[in-house]
């Protein structure tokens, strides 16, 4: 009885903790080779590791570490072949991304270069992904128990507030460029909580999106500019797959309730 009375209490300071531990490695991480010496720049990226460690770590507390399922889904043909279609037209983004070419020309530059960027992409990839298809996504499902689209709407709504964290970035670029990076950073969030769904968990998705943003020049804040019709081209699809094959998964769930964890409340 008195476990479950400081159960509130343990929740909110989880909470509280999870909040504050985010934006402490958002402010540790570099923001340019130039920032400090390279002695500098490694201490800074062995504190911002621990500090996704820690970060890691609370979120898995409230979020079954970040596992959906007791087990992961059985898919069927038609799941399987749209997973190998999502997968694959990511895997093309990335060609066409050149992250391929800007991966390697990252590993010819400077040390100082190579640790900044590094750790910029540690930190997108594994502070964001804890954040949103980690702990955020835990929280919505949690008000959306009750529905039968609690997955697909939780993807949704986490891939939204996902895009929504690139306005951070309005003044560092155009209003065009940031409002390209809200609109493909939403398609590729649904990709990720797609990822989640399928594996049964959140490192996988960490570390795609971790290398995805593992690329030259990254600390310079600044996106590609492209047209609106060739952005909307390259990136909705993965949406509209995602989506579909979400919303597939969904119904197999449902059809066996007993794969769905309970969500943790305290």
């Amino acid at each position: 009885m008195v476990r479950k009375k400081y159960k509130p209490i343990m929740f909110l300071i989880k909470n509280m903790a999870i909040i504050i531990t985010f934006f402490i490695g958002i402010l540790i991480e570099p923001y340019s080779p130039d920032q400090a010496p390279l002695k500098n720049l490694i201490i800074i990226t062995f504190l911002l590791i621990v500090c996704i460690y820690i970060f890691s770590r609370l979120v898995n507390s409230i979020s079954n570490h970040g596992r959906l399922f007791v087990h992961r889904i059985e898919l069927s043909t038609f799941q399987k072949y749209s997973s190998l279609l999502a997968f694959g037209y990511f895997i093309l983004l990335y060609i066409i991304n050149e992250n391929i070419q800007s991966m390697l020309h990252l590993f010819q530059s400077s040390p100082e270069i190579i640790v900044t960027c590094t750790a910029i992409a540690l930190g997108a990839g594994f502070l964001e992904e804890y954040l949103v298809r980690g702990y955020l996504f835990n929280l919505t499902q949690r008000f959306l128990k009750k529905y039968n689209n609690k997955l697909l709407i939780t993807s949704i709504v986490t891939s939204i507030i996902f895009g929504l964290l690139h306005l951070f970035n309005l003044g560092l670029d155009t209003t065009k460029g940031v409002a390209q990076q809200v609109f493909y950073a939403f398609c590729i969030g649904l990709f990720f909580s797609l990822v989640k769904i399928i594996t049964n968990s959140i490192h996988i998705g960490a570390i795609l999106h971790f290398l995805f943003d593992l690329q030259f020049g990254i600390y310079e804040n600044t996106s590609t500019h492209m047209s609106w019709s060739v952005v909307i081209l390259l990136f909705l699809p993965l949406a509209v797959i995602s989506i579909i094959l979400i919303k597939s998964l969904e119904t197999t769930v449902n059809a066996n309730q007993n794969l769905l964890m309970e969500v943790k409340l305290q």
